[in-house]
């Protein structure tokens, strides 16, 4: 079962004075009321510090993992200390070869050069971490909202117009008087416009840009493509900048862009299928295994690998459970000979041999 939870913004929300206040919540109070961002800068400084370091002492635990995303999009302030502090440290030096590191003497009183040693060993090693840990963690900084491992969110815009995230996710938004502009920047979302004649709501996809005044679609974003798939209502799409190429979707079609190619090809599509994966169902159609296996690992927690080009570039078409993503990978790949192994709880290689 996915993980959900919604999220009731206000017009504020979208707002530079939101996100000022949003700063200043994070300042800490003297006894008179007057902010002391100095001192919040410092104790941020701390915070991030020690993320490194316990990083580095439990690398595979999941739930510090989770503390840890949710530690670093508290705030902007947060992601921009974490951001410097990684940069700091990276800049110090390598990491210590093994043969290097400190002993039990370099904690003794006044070895302060045994104590740095290990701190830039923990965040050198933290950075090397965080890659496997969190990838597209600099998406997820650039968002506004995003979703983790098997997480679906529901936010509610001042506009009444609706977006659900689904999991592995991540948009940014800028509302303004005359346009509603949404970026999604990795993964997959169901939108539900509120009609507004007087202001445009365009979605920026991958280098698509989907325009639309009142409707209902889902946009999902991978390595290889974008593609639209329009419920209700009526959609145009475009090549970024590539206006006269623009094309109209109506109910029950689907486009697809492929990146690569510069190419948008369309198709009919079920109804029943556009957003199933908010019911846990996944409906691909003539898709790459690779570019499922992509799909399923926002529902997994383990990191997936799939080495074998030949049997990735292998197409498919069917209905797979994303609430039993094992049960999912094993029926993606089994008719053509892939098995997916458990190498941990950490991690899966799906292979032919």
């Amino acid at each position: 079962m996915t993980n959900e939870r919604s999220v009731h913004l206000k017009k504020a929300d979208l707002s530079p004075v939101y996100l000022q206040s949003e700063r200043d919540a994070d300042y800490a109070q003297l006894d008179d009321g007057t902010m002391t961002p100095d001192d919040n800068a410092a104790e941020l400084s701390k915070e991030a510090t020690d993320w490194l370091i316990r990083i580095r002492e439990a690398p595979d635990d999941p739930e510090m993992r989770l503390h840890f995303e949710r530690w670093v999009t508290t705030s902007r302030d947060h992601r921009r200390e974490w951001e410097k502090t990684c940069r700091l440290w990276l800049s110090v030096g390598p990491l210590p070869a093994a043969r290097d590191k400190p002993s039990a003497d370099n904690f003794k009183p006044g070895r302060r050069g045994g104590r740095a040693s290990l701190a830039i060993a923990a965040c050198a090693m933290a950075i090397c971490l965080l890659v496997a840990w969190v990838p597209g963690l600099l998406i997820v900084l650039q968002s506004d909202y995003h979703t983790g491992t098997a997480e679906t969110r529901s936010l509610e815009l001042e506009d009444g117009s609706t977006v659900t995230l689904a999991p592995g996710s991540a948009i940014a938004m800028d509302f303004g008087q005359s346009r509603r502009n949404l970026r999604l920047l990795q993964g997959e979302a169901y939108f539900d416009v509120a009609h507004d004649p007087a202001r445009a709501f365009v979605v920026d996809a991958g280098g698509l840009e989907i325009e639309v005044l009142g409707t209902a679609f889902d946009v999902m974003v991978d390595s290889e493509s974008t593609r639209v798939s329009l419920e209700r209502g009526l959609v145009t799409a475009a090549p970024s900048g590539q206006e006269a190429a623009e094309r109209r979707l109506t109910p029950g079609k689907a486009l697809v862009f492929d990146r690569d190619a510069q190419d948008m090809t369309t198709s009919d599509i079920d109804a029943a299928s556009i957003g199933a994966w908010r019911q846990g169902r996944l409906h691909v159609v003539n898709a790459t295994i690779s570019s499922v296996v992509e799909r399923i690992q926002r529902y997994h927690p383990a990191w997936i690998s799939l080495p074998d080009p030949v049997l990735g570039s292998q197409r498919v078409t069917g209905i797979y459970d994303l609430t039993a993503p094992d049960e999912a990978l094993g029926a993606l790949v089994d008719p053509y000979g892939g098995k997916v192994r458990r190498i941990s709880s950490f991690a899966r290689v799906i292979s032919r041999f």
